[in-house]
């Protein structure tokens, strides 16, 4: 999910239909594809003469992706996957991104893809930028 000035302006779920031998390589693939997004983003508010300057923030849950983006000893476990980390540190040294962790409970984009009860939809519209009144859900 993607925000501007507080509020979702882009975002994406989908079940995915790829066989992966980890987490590790779910959350990479996410990033590789949320990078691509992003460049698009930039370019079309460069389009509409509001360029962003800033460094884009990517929030993950994740601390062994964030690890492995900023640490650049070779782990035997990701070798397979090592052409993806080296594309996901270029956008980093480059400047376009940051990756920094966040608790899974204040990602509002888990909201999208994850099952909510009465008690975490509230706090999910709140993390949107959304305001919420207990009367609509009869709360």
């Amino acid at each position: 999910m993607f925000k501007f000035t507080g509020g979702p302006i882009n975002w994406k779920s989908k079940r995915a239909f790829i066989v992966v031998l980890s987490i590790l390589e779910v959350e990479t693939d996410v990033f590789i594809e949320d990078i691509r997004e992003v460049s698009w983003i930039i370019g079309l508010f460069k389009e509409l003469e509001r360029p962003i300057s800033r460094l884009i923030v990517f929030y993950s849950d994740n601390q062994n992706v964030i690890t492995i983006v900023y640490d650049l000893a070779f782990y035997s476990r990701t070798k397979y996957m090592l052409l993806k980390y080296h594309y996901i540190r270029e956008q980093v040294k480059q400047r376009l991104i940051e990756v920094i962790y966040l608790d899974i409970k204040c990602i509002s984009a888990n909201g999208l893809t994850k099952p909510l009860n009465s008690h975490l939809y509230p706090k999910f519209l709140r993390l949107l930028g959304l305001e919420f009144k207990s009367t609509e859900l009869g709360i």
